[in-house]
């Protein structure tokens, strides 16, 4: 049973790190998303797509932490 409970823990380790991973990636996406300005006008394609990413997120937040938890 030790075997089972170590290689259960070492997936876990490593689904963590990639979910981490990815959550830094996407944090850096957003961050380097251009503001709005003479050189980056904002059309409603990109209002929709980070409408779009943030209810995706939010899912994904209540998948993992539903409300009232």
């Amino acid at each position: 049973m030790a075997k089972n409970t170590a290689r259960v823990e070492d997936t876990y380790t490593t689904a963590h790190v990639r979910a981490l991973t990815l959550l830094e990636d996407l944090h850096q996406i957003v961050e380097d998303m251009p503001a709005p300005d003479a050189d980056h006008p904002i059309n409603w394609e990109h209002v929709g797509s980070l409408q779009h990413l943030s209810e995706r997120l939010k899912e994904l937040k209540d998948f993992v932490a539903p409300a009232g938890e």
